[in-house]
């Protein structure tokens, strides 16, 4: 897996209320699918004085549902990925974002971006070979972070993974777990005091694949969430550090979950800085 291409030297900047409120209404008249959701954004009073969040891995699972989140609460919100493109979403949220191209192992690409924002969320992480892991789960991340800190922006998220308790995991995923590891230490290490770290299990949700295929994929992970959810958080947590079998009992979280955490994080100064675990997830899950 690979960091994207280098952003246009010149990108045009984030728009302001009015262009947002333009933008989706045109979508929702090109496409005549009005929606509660569409009808929410038009309220939001979002102006150039608003948070300016950017979300780097914007346009993929995890990075569109934050951006998505931070829309609805009224962000400015700048959402980078590889292609520079909108995610394969139809939904009048995707107007509202600026979007860019940007390569996050070369900070010139995108460090103009970080003056004048706010907090950052880097969703960025993936699978492939231990050095391809290494990369985009830790060295990508840490020059996010690097980057960002020098820029003075004030407060960074990172999702990050729960490892499970199977043996010999390391020697099919030590690059990612290592490369996690490594972006956690940054973290500590630059965002001593606003630094947060999420820890997700499994994450579910709706997954756009194509123009034409979603895959439900909370469908899948239901029978397990409500199994969880009877046993209760405790004991289940006891459950999951019994070596192999205990993985079962890890919970799923919802997409959405940690995308609402995560822009809290991002915002809120009263959300501590540290760790976020896959068990406060799933207790907020709930809520």
């Amino acid at each position: 897996m690979h960091i994207g291409p280098l952003w246009r030297d010149d990108v045009v900047k984030v728009l302001d209320f009015r262009l947002r409120r333009l933008s989706r209404a045109s979508f929702e008249a090109g496409n005549n699918r009005p929606t509660a959701l569409s009808a929410s954004f038009t309220s939001q009073d979002v102006s150039p004085g608003q948070p300016k969040l950017l979300v780097f891995g914007g346009r993929g699972f995890v990075g569109s549902n934050v951006c998505k989140e931070a829309v609805g609460m009224g962000l400015t919100v700048l959402g980078i990925s590889r292609g520079g493109t909108p995610p394969l979403i139809h939904e009048p949220w995707v107007g509202a974002v600026e979007w860019a191209r940007g390569n996050a192992l070369e900070p010139q690409t995108f460090v103009r971006h970080l003056e004048g924002a706010d907090a950052v969320v880097s969703c960025i992480g993936g699978f492939g070979t231990t050095e391809e892991m290494l990369k985009v789960n830790g060295a990508a991340n840490v020059s996010l972070i690097e980057a960002a800190k020098a820029a003075g922006v004030k407060r960074f998220v990172f999702i990050s993974a729960h490892i499970p308790n199977i043996p010999g995991i390391d020697a099919v995923l030590g690059g990612y777990i290592r490369g996690k590891q490594a972006t956690e230490e940054a973290l500590r290490t630059h965002f001593p005091t606003s630094g947060v770290a999420l820890r997700p299990g499994v994450i579910y949700g709706d997954r756009v694949v194509s123009s034409t295929l979603t895959l439900p994929l909370g469908m899948a992970f239901k029978p397990l969430e409500m199994l969880i959810e009877r046993m209760g958080i405790d004991q289940a947590k006891q459950f999951a550090g019994v070596p192999l079998v205990g993985a079962a009992f890890v919970p799923p979280v919802s997409v959405e979950t940690v995308a609402r955490v995560a822009v809290r994080a991002a915002t809120d100064p009263s959300v501590p800085s540290g760790l976020i675990d896959v068990w406060e997830l799933a207790s907020k899950d709930k809520r």
